[in-house]
């Protein structure tokens, strides 16, 4: 039987006094009447279409200067992060937590796993799924998109900070930012220069122009084939092999599950199949780092996409999937540990009002009384536990959210999904 999860010292010494861990079939009913499942897989793309992608998502040709890839900030051999509590893009060199230089982005790098059944992307879901069938997304879309996934997959494209570059940095850059489709046909133009592009948009699309919408579809395809993954003890404990009893029974993540779903009241936000609500709340967290306004240096987060005040501060909840494995925590990364993060949760306004910056954090802490206040005032006041908490619970709690880790992802070679080579010649992001 696998046992899963590290085992805090302070739960070992409070396990004597501890009651024994919940009833397995008791805890699946809960998590059925929750609506919890296992996600099934989406269809993936044929060969042709996922190897296209593979290559289009490592490639630097696709951003301005060409020297940054999908893949600088999403290596698959550092989980699909990089490691550090807000990105870095135009001017950085390196990747995962090594990369430095250049100016730190407003908010952390999001892991991508499971992307097929998110509706709401990035920290303030300003690319989304509407009820409607049509897509919420900051710019004019191309058309012919099938879905959210492939919309946000355009957006760094044009992120003068993040991919673009500056004016007079290089043709990309040079072009005006009110004429996205003019940026998106000259990358496109850009991979047509080179043969080999054109023979591997032919192998995946037959018969047809290479748009836009086919890069953002490939790239799709290809984090489809690798990060939609929920091969985790928690999968295995949802849906039970007689066979195979390799689930999350450790008794601390059992005792941590039963609290993630009944007293700690975690799921009134992190619920469903990826553990997340896909809403916006306002939690208390600290604001760092260069924030999305330069003239006060905070991010509003959700409130800069609806213009709602009652939206100040509130950003989505992060699906959960693999959570152990994409630290540091929080929009701006404020949180190291699993431990501290859900600490935060208990008391929001305490850990708001005592929070110090960590040595090295590349920004600055905005805590002046009149900042505090303006979190303080939207903050969800639905979060809080439904009984006090004390160590023992963070414990089993973090040991829960490390049974959430694919086994996959575990096993990974630091050098999967590094494509030998390019056809534009440039050389491909690398852990190494």
């Amino acid at each position: 039987m696998r046992r899963l999860g590290p085992t805090l010292l302070v739960a070992a010494l409070a396990g004597a006094c501890q009651p024994p861990p919940p009833s397995e079939t008791d805890l699946r009913t809960t998590l059925a009447e929750a609506g919890v499942y296992s996600p099934v897989r989406n269809t993936l793309g044929d060969e042709a279409e996922v190897h296209l992608g593979q290559i289009l998502f490592f490639d630097p040709e696709l951003s301005g200067n060409r020297n940054i890839a999908c893949a600088t900030c999403h290596l698959p051999g550092f989980h699909a992060v990089d490691g550090q509590p807000l990105g870095r893009g135009q001017g950085g060199v390196g990747t995962g937590p090594a990369r430095a230089g250049g100016p730190t982005l407003p908010r952390a790098v999001i892991a991508p796993f499971n992307r097929s059944f998110v509706t709401a992307f990035l920290w303030d879901g300003r690319v989304e799924d509407l009820p409607d069938g049509t897509i919420r997304a900051p710019v004019p879309l191309p058309d012919g998109l099938e879905g959210a996934m492939e919309a946000q997959v355009l957006m760094p494209l044009l992120d003068r900070d993040e991919m673009r570059g500056q004016l007079g940095d290089n043709d990309l850059a040079d072009l005006s930012d009110d004429h996205p489709a003019a940026i998106w046909n000259a990358i496109v133009a850009r991979l047509l220069a080179f043969d080999d592009y054109v023979q591997l948009f032919e192998d995946a699309y037959p018969g047809e122009t290479p748009t836009i919408v086919h890069v953002s579809r490939a790239i799709v395809a290809f984090e489809r084939q690798i990060w939609d993954i929920t091969d985790t003890a928690f999968d295995q404990f949802l849906t039970p092999n007689p066979f195979d009893d390799a689930g999350p029974t450790d008794p601390l993540a059992l005792t941590g599950m039963e609290l993630f779903f009944g007293d700690a009241g975690c799921a009134r936000c992190h619920g469903g199949p990826l553990l997340s609500d896909m809403e916006f709340h306002n939690i208390g967290v600290p604001q760092l780092g260069p924030g999305k306004d330069p003239s006060t240096g905070l991010d509003e987060g959700r409130a800069l996409v609806t213009g709602n005040p009652a939206d100040r501060f509130a950003f989505r909840t992060p699906p959960l999937r693999n959570v152990a494995l994409t630290a540091p925590y929080m929009h701006d990364g404020a949180y190291w540990s699993l431990e501290d993060a859900i600490r935060h949760h208990l008391s929001p306004e305490e850990h708001l009002r005592s929070y110090a910056l960590p040595s090295g954090y590349p920004g600055e802490l905005h805590a002046d009384p009149a900042t505090l206040d303006a979190i303080l005032a939207t903050l969800d006041q639905n979060i809080t536990p439904h009984r006090e908490l004390d160590e023992f619970d963070v414990s089993a709690l973090a040991a829960f959210l490390q049974s959430l880790t694919s086994f996959t992802e575990l096993r990974l070679d630091p050098a999967i999904g590094i494509p030998r080579s390019l056809p534009s010649g440039l050389p491909p992001p690398s852990p190494f």
